[in-house]
């Protein structure tokens, strides 16, 4: 293995090597894009875009190459909708129509979403930038490329993993079979196997999940109808690409043991009069929490883009039960927002949990509810999923056990109208608990499915040097000598597949 420059690639191409080349993950999560060259056949596996830094000094990755100008791609998989997966396939996927490009029919839903969204964020950075007199920000895609993007649908192979496994055979890859199946990862979320002429399957993951969510049921593996359709048994190799998110963790705490505490504590937050704050992620993340409160019995105010994704991802009859009864209330645009929030916080609609975008509270509703919530001592604050380095919702959990006259001050940052930086300290006062809702296997998960899947190759992604490494001690440990060679698949590093 050895790491080359993308200018070195076109000629690697060319050799006609099978390859597989990650052109993402510069900082070990993140703008997923893999490259996968076997059979002659040039494969693209996700091509997301991804995040460094925090607040207003947040800037954009991409994975190198643009829109890969110049290479013939025989086909594009989108495994899911999330940024560091999703976010610049639109140019990517119209820059080259020689390639098939298949996706979820959940996944198009969110896109259209998610696309407007980022549109919008693009505008506001942009105006940013303008304010304080830094270079333009390079754009991810413009308004007319979305549109052109979502007007080519009937050109893509466009597959219902949420109800159906999906085995495909394509005319113009004579020999070739292709699996798609749900990863239980979030809605829409697949699972995909190529099989090659020579009886190779290559089978990535992308994000997985083998336990049940509150809308979304977890794969361990793929039921037997489908993999004997693939040839599970018969391949001649299996080489296994997974995510390893939670690769050095296991849980530590039962699902039931979890929403018992989290109930707990939000029953005695409202006891006392207060208000509890939920930031999320706004797909999958969100869905499922305004899900899981409801469930509960709690009333919940959904606030941000959760107000957009709930209606794909909650199935909708029940969700039209719950804004008929009030569990759920949305929040409005317009004028009357600020009234709206103002009453909540309030308590004049009763005592609700506020799920809010986004999850880091770096920007998105979040923060204007922060801002207001946590110098409060009644109220309460819940992460329930990953606390991102250097994020303000990390930086709640650090100061969280420190005495008030130490330093518990949390400065949100942001961007007035005149394009000036507003700093605003909080004093930071309220509870804070963390229910670890993860959509990613654990280590547990992880080693249990290499093992059912025979993989005689393992190549682990989308996670830290930690993640790989106890994902990895967790195989040896169940192997032993017969563990595969397992690999960490690193920004740019060449993995020969002979």
């Amino acid at each position: 293995m050895r790491v080359i420059r993308y200018d070195e690639l076109a000629d690697y191409i060319a050799s006609g090597k099978d390859f597989i080349l990650e052109l993402g993950e510069q900082n070990g999560i993140g703008s997923s894009s893999l490259l996968v060259q076997i059979c002659g056949k040039l494969f693209l596996l996700d091509r997301g875009s991804a995040f460094e830094g925090t607040g207003v000094n947040k800037h954009t990755l991409f994975p190198v190459g643009d829109v890969l100008e110049g290479i013939h791609i025989d086909a594009i998989f989108l495994s899911h909708v999330h940024l560091d997966h999703a976010g610049y396939i639109p140019p990517v996927v119209l820059a080259h129509p020689e390639a098939r490009f298949v996706l979820s029919s959940k996944t198009l839903e969110e896109l259209k979403i998610t696309l407007e969204d980022t549109l919008n964020i693009q505008i506001k950075e942009a105006d940013k930038a303008h304010y304080l007199g830094l270079p333009e920000p390079t754009i991810l895609f413009t308004e007319e490329q979305v549109s052109m993007f979502l007007n080519e649908t009937d050109s893509y192979e466009i597959v219902d993993t949420d109800n159906e496994d999906v085995c495909l055979t394509w005319d113009d890859f004579p020999g070739w079979k292709f699996g798609f199946t749900s990863s239980g990862h979030i809605k829409g979320a697949f699972w995909s196997f190529i099989v090659t002429p020579d009886n190779d399957c290559i089978t990535s993951t992308g994000d997985i999940c083998s336990h049940d969510q509150e809308n979304k049921k977890g794969v361990l593996m793929p039921n037997e109808i489908f993999l004997k359709k693939m040839g599970f048994g018969t391949w001649r190799r299996t080489i296994l690409i997974t995510e390893a998110t939670n690769g050095n963790r296991d849980r530590k705490e039962s699902w039931e043991d979890m929403d018992s505490r989290m109930k707990a504590e939000i029953e005695a937050t409202f006891d006392r009069g207060g208000m509890v704050l939920c930031p999320v992620f706004m797909i999958g993340k969100g869905p499922n929490i305004v899900a899981k409160l409801a469930r509960m019995g709690f009333r919940v105010f959904v606030a941000g883009g959760v107000r957009k994704t709930i209606f794909t991802e909650i199935e909708p009859m029940l969700l039209e039960k719950w804004m008929a009864d009030k569990t759920v209330m949305l929040a409005i645009d317009g004028p009357g927002r600020k009234q709206q929030m103002d009453a909540v916080l309030a308590g004049e609609y009763g005592p609700m949990v506020i799920v809010c975008s986004s999850a880091t509270l770096d920007q998105g509703a979040s923060t204007g509810f922060a801002i207001r919530m946590l110098p409060m001592r009644k109220n309460l604050l819940i992460s329930t999923g990953h606390r991102f380095t250097g994020s303000k919702m990390e930086e709640v959990f650090k100061v969280q056990d420190q005495p008030l006259e130490l330093g518990r001050t949390i400065v949100f940052e942001s961007i007035d109208r005149f394009g000036n930086i507003v700093k605003t300290p909080v004093n930071f006062r309220c509870g804070a608990i963390h229910c670890d809702n993860s959509s990613h296997d654990y280590r547990e998960g992880l080693v249990a499915r290499a093992i059912a899947l025979n993989a005689s190759m393992v190549l682990v992604k989308h996670c830290t040097e930690e993640g790989f490494q106890g994902f990895e001690s967790g195989l040896k440990e169940a192997l032993g000598d017969k563990c595969p060679s397992i690999t960490h698949v690193v920004h740019m590093q060449v993995i020969n597949l002979v």
